[in-house]
Formats: C-alpha cells, structure tokens, sequence
C-alpha cells in the first residue's frame, strides 16, 4: 500500500533537510529531548507561582511540563538537519479537516471503552457536580501534553526511522519508545504496556495514512481528555485532580477496568484499540493513496521556521 511505502509523504519530509539523523542517535535524541525537556520544565514550574484552581493548575502543568520537549525537538531538526516545522508533519494541506477528524475519532475510540464497561456493569457513576467549564479549561493542556508526545515519536522519530528503515520498522520503534515513556507510570501492568504499544501502532499507522500529523495529535488529546476530563478516569495512572464532565468509577476486575492505571490498562481498551488498528489498516488499503478523498501532493517544506 502506497501508504506505508517509501513515497509516504512523513518519510519524504525526514529526507528533506541539509542532512538527515541516523535512526540510532534519533532514538537517543528522542531520549534526550525527553529527559532534558521534563528538567527543563520542572525549573519552568518552580520559577513562577502555579495557580490554586485545580483547572488552571492542570493547564499549567500540562503546557510548562511537555512543552519544552517539543521545543527540543524542533531545536534539533532545525539546527543539526536543517529543515521547518511543518516537515515534523504539520504540513498545510486540509490541516483543519485533519484536526477535526481526529478529535471526534479520538472521542469516538474513548467512547467505546467506556460503554464496554458500562454495558458489562464495570462502570458507574459517582455522585458529584458537572463541570464542564473546568473541562474545557485544560483542553488546551492536553492538546499541548498529547501534541509533544506525538512530535517527539511520531512526527520525529518514526519518519527518520521510517526513511532509512522502512515503515514497519518506523511504527515498531516509535511504538516501543511510546510504552516505555509510560513505563515508570503508577499502576502499570504487562497488560497496560501491551495496551500502549497497540496505541502507539494505531497512531502511527494513522499518521502514515493521513502523511501528516494533525489527526494524531488530536485524537490523542481527546482520548486524554475524554478519559480524565469527560469521565474521570486515570489517565495512564496518573489522577487530574479536576472535576469531570461526568464522573464515572470503576468496580470490576482489573484485567477489564484497568485498575489503577485507568481503562488504558484493561482489556476494553485493548479490543477497542485493536479494532482501530483494523480499520486503518481496512481503510488504508481500500482508499489506497495519501489521505481519503482528494488527493493533493504534500505542502513543501517551511525552510524559514
């Protein structure tokens, strides 16, 4: 499928700087970027005064907190391989139908895990206020939180890798890389690890498939977002501390919920996510060019960012 061939315009883009980064030291540059950006903005946090409303706090965090890895990674692709911003995947072309795209399938795959486990009786919902306003207030965050995660390994890392590698060994890398960045998370089990492989494959197939990466930064954020702001779960073990839209606790076997690491964990996610993973892969080949609909050649390169 030309999808997943030499031609995808996300491995074209890694070709097109001065130079390229060999696939071994971009995964230590992803490394590196990813430990020096959270220092970085850990020192960012302690230099100002985080505000006491749980919402603002969590938008706060979320944006000094991944930030600067982003910035890292844009530092390196622009100083040591000379090309832009947008050959990171952020490319112009139907950009905002991208966008969209991806939040509601994001919200779509999200909404199907929990009414698995609310149709199985794993779920039910707590007796406490709506607040949709502190929802919507660290939606930006997790658009920053999710968007870093996605330059650094799947807007970085999987099209260097990709170029040299081929496809598949571009999505398995940057699939791996994305379990271990949660490996250390509270709460994690083999089966949550699993679980955030199989994301990492349904994003970067995803990615390939679009030849960009707008609908991935979107779905993620609103599989975050919908997770620990919609419903109230952990996400990726990690509690927000916020208010939910709705709020909703687990009461059943782990191996289902989750447990402690949220749905992420459970088996509900894993049929949800391996279903996703059929239907690119489905649609990919019957489509079987760039992106859905028409098709249009990728934008050039922006040399001046």
């Amino acid at each position: 499928m030309r999808h997943f061939g030499a031609d995808n315009p996300l491995f074209t883009l890694a070709r097109s700087g001065r130079r390229t980064t060999h696939p071994l030291l971009a995964i230590a540059i992803a490394l590196g970027a990813l430990l020096f950006g959270s220092a970085a903005g850990e020192v960012l946090l302690s230099l100002i005064a985080v505000p006491a409303d749980p919402a603002v706090r969590l938008l706060v965090l979320l944006v000094l907190g991944f930030a600067p890895t982003a910035a890292l990674v844009w530092m390196w692709v622009r100083g040591f391989e000379g090309r832009g911003w947008s050959t990171l995947g952020f490319t112009r072309d139907r950009a905002g139908w991208k966008s969209l795209r991806g939040f509601l399938t994001g919200l779509l795959s999200f909404g199907l895990v929990t009414g698995l486990l609310v149709a199985l009786g794993y779920a039910a919902r707590e007796n406490v206020p709506e607040a949709f306003v502190p929802a919507l207030v660290v939606l930006a965050g997790w658009i920053v939180q999710s968007s870093t995660e996605e330059v650094l390994v799947r807007g970085f890392l999987m099209p260097v890798v990709g170029a040299r590698w081929g496809a598949v060994a571009g999505v398995g890398v940057s699939a791996l890389l994305f379990a271990l960045l949660h490996g250390l998370n509270p709460g994690v089990t083999p089966l949550s690890v699993v679980n955030l492989v199989l994301v990492g494959v349904l994003l970067g197939l995803y990615a390939l498939y679009e030849g960009a990466l707008w609908g991935v930064c979107l779905w993620h954020a609103a599989w975050n977002w919908a997770q620990g702001s919609v419903f109230g779960f952990e996400v990726s073990g990690q509690t927000t501390g916020v208010l939910s839209v709705v709020d909703l606790r687990e009461q059943g076997p782990d191996v289902v919920t989750g447990g402690a690491f949220g749905p992420e964990g459970g088996l509900a996610s894993t049929l949800v996510l391996l279903l996703g993973v059929a239907v690119v892969v489905l649609v990919a080949r019957r489509v079987g060019g760039v992106s859905p609909g028409r098709r249009r050649p990728a934008s050039p390169p922006d040399r001046s960012a």
